[in-house]
């Protein structure tokens, strides 16, 4: 029959490990799985040790990232209120440009149409001054004849 003491041996602040001492201690498959426990153990104290410092970390880049994600939006809130601007003043500029295409015509409109009434005025005029001298020839023809 064999016997198995166990020590208890303080490994870390939050592991204790177990230590059989026995017979079983000098078999090399115990020794391999004694060095797999001691190397998880190490790995889990860093994994441990890293989950403490990532999310501090994890944190600042998030904050990074919403810092630039916020100068992005407030880049594009300013583009598309110079966008609303220009759209309006281009309305402006344009019913302007309308309003002053609708003035050409109309002032070339009432131009033509005075034109046209002078023209007339001037024709009639001139018919009137053939007329009145045919009269003034009727009368000396028959003061002389």
């Amino acid at each position: 029959m064999h016997f198995v003491f166990l020590q208890r041996v303080k490994y870390s602040n939050t592991f204790h490990r177990l230590i059989a001492m026995s017979v079983y201690d000098d078999d090399k498959k115990i020794k391999k799985i004694d060095a797999d426990i001691d190397k998880f153990r190490e790995e889990l104290r860093l994994a441990e040790s890293q989950l403490q410092g990532i999310d501090s970390r994890l944190d600042a880049d998030i904050e990074r990232f919403r810092s630039i994600a916020k100068a992005r939006k407030d880049e594009f809130d300013a583009i598309r209120q110079r966008a609303k601007s220009a759209e309006a003043a281009w309305k402006s500029a344009d019913k302007d440009f309308e309003f002053a295409k609708k003035q050409k015509a109309k002032q070339i409109s009432d131009l033509k149409k005075r034109v046209d009434n002078l023209r007339k005025r001037i024709k009639d005029a001139a018919k009137t001054r053939e007329k009145r001298i045919l009269e003034i020839e009727k009368e000396r023809q028959k003061q002389v004849g």
